[in-house]
């Protein structure tokens, strides 16, 4: 009985640290793949940050330099970039 419980408690916690936060991570990179739009800033899988110039079906048209452009797979987009804001000026530091 108590090797029963053992082997359960074991399957659960398998369940809990590994299956759980592998559906989330799915779940997420399903929704950033649905929510990209043309003109978006994205990181990919092999770590090529690029803007989305044109959507497929299955692939996504990624320019990484001016007239450079990558077709890659839908998969492989990891994250979006946040947009770049204009840098704020600082105040001059004084001198003493």
């Amino acid at each position: 009985m108590t090797a029963l419980i053992f082997v359960v408690g074991m399957i659960v916690l398998f369940w809990v640290l590994i299956v759980l936060p592998q559906r989330r991570r799915r779940q997420q990179q399903s929704q950033l793949i649905d929510q990209l739009e043309v003109g978006d800033e994205v990181v990919t899988l092999g770590g090529l940050l690029g803007y989305v110039r044109e959507l497929g079906e299955h692939h996504v048209l990624l320019e990484i330099a001016p007239e450079t452009r990558v077709r890659v797979a839908k998969n492989a987009v990891t994250a979006r970039m946040p947009p770049e804001t204009e840098p704020t000026e600082t105040p001059e530091t004084q001198l003493p």
